[in-house]
């Protein structure tokens, strides 16, 4: 912050970028800088649409460049390690789409990145700044312990067309293992998989996994990819979470209570006030209060009250484990396996 000014990089310029330029810009004393993508060509052109001054396709110009503070990696899954580590080895604090990683190796090596660096290193989890699921961890104490907790989160197939590239457990259902760890504190013991693939594309759209936690909690958790096509740029997704104690019941549903909209075009559609809403220009919901949180951190103003770069790591690890154990299952299942038997035996 030589400037006066807090100047990040966003590298990985598509949909997602557009919503943290977007969010960044109603921040005040925030300026996104740079723009890093992969190809010249395409990362001018998203670069001159968002607005970015400087644009690049080495990762490498950013973290030359002083006055740079902060990088925020919204690349495809597989390839956040490459600039977060390049970042952080660089003295630049990274936020980093969720998940932290797709593989253990390539976490691991991120933490340890963070530590060395002594900067922040935030995973996207923003549903812990989501107000309702807040203040669901607020009133935890009333109810404890805590006993059983099931997570839904189910999207429309068209989505699926993109997001297949990733398994569902560690694209999505890691919102919810990320609350789960955080509701129960407590580590998972053991990790079981149910995965059915009815689209035939490249990952499982039905996913149920079932945590068991050191405490005796159990945790389930289920999401999809079957909703018919919906409006995305205003829809409240189907998503919540009902958490079970010895003293009382907490429950959050995104598309339940809040605002409707009933209109000639779109039927009943229920609007997003939460998650990345939008008022005045500002970035109102959970997402803007994340990133407000952030460059606060960054600034030296807060205490870091985001997720953990280790919890991040322990949720990814949980949600490879659910995909492992939903692979052994579809192996010894199919037909010609040891022990398998027909529909008629």
């Amino acid at each position: 912050m030589k400037s006066g000014r807090t100047q990040l990089a966003i590298v990985g310029l598509g949909a997602f970028a557009a919503r943290y330029v977007g969010a960044l810009r109603g921040l005040s004393g925030v300026d996104v800088v740079w723009g890093v993508g992969r190809d010249p060509a395409r990362t001018a052109a998203a670069a001159g649409q968002l607005g970015l001054p400087r644009h690049t396709a080495r990762i490498a110009d950013v973290c030359g460049d002083p006055e740079c503070d902060a990088v925020i990696v919204c690349t495809p899954e597989a390839a956040h390690r490459e600039a977060t580590v390049a970042a952080l080895e660089a003295g630049k604090h990274v936020i980093v789409e969720k998940p932290l990683a797709s593989t253990d190796e390539d976490g691991v090596a991120m933490v340890e990145a963070a530590r060395r660096s002594d900067c922040l290193l935030m995973t996207a989890f923003l549903l812990r700044f989501d107000y309702r699921y807040a203040r669901l961890k607020q009133r935890l104490p009333d109810i404890e312990p805590v006993r059983s907790i099931y997570a839904y989160r189910n999207f429309d197939r068209s989505l699926f067309r993109l997001y297949s590239r990733t398994h569902s457990f560690i694209e999505n259902a890691i919102h919810d293992v990320d609350l789960m760890l955080w509701y129960v504190g407590s580590p998972v013991t053991r990790a079981h998989g149910f995965c059915r693939n009815t689209l035939g594309l490249a990952n499982p759209d039905v996913n149920w996994g079932v945590l068991e936690f050191e405490s005796g909690a159990l945790g389930v958790l289920q999401t999809t990819w079957l909703y018919p096509e919906q409006p995305h740029e205003d829809l409240q997704w189907n998503a919540g979470i009902h958490v079970v104690g010895d003293c009382g019941v907490l429950e959050c549903s995104n598309d339940q209570v809040g605002l409707r909209a009933n209109t000639d075009d779109s039927g009943i559609l229920l609007l997003d006030q939460t998650g990345w809403a939008e008022i005045h220009g500002e970035a109102r919901g959970a997402f803007g209060a994340m990133l407000r949180h952030y460059i606060a951190c960054i600034r030296g103003e807060a205490a870091y009250a985001g997720t953990p770069p280790e919890e991040a790591l322990e949720s990814m690890r949980i949600a490879c484990r659910l995909v492992e154990d939903s692979q052994r299952r579809a192996i010894a299942s199919a037909p010609g396996a040891a022990g398998h038997r027909s529909a008629g035996s």
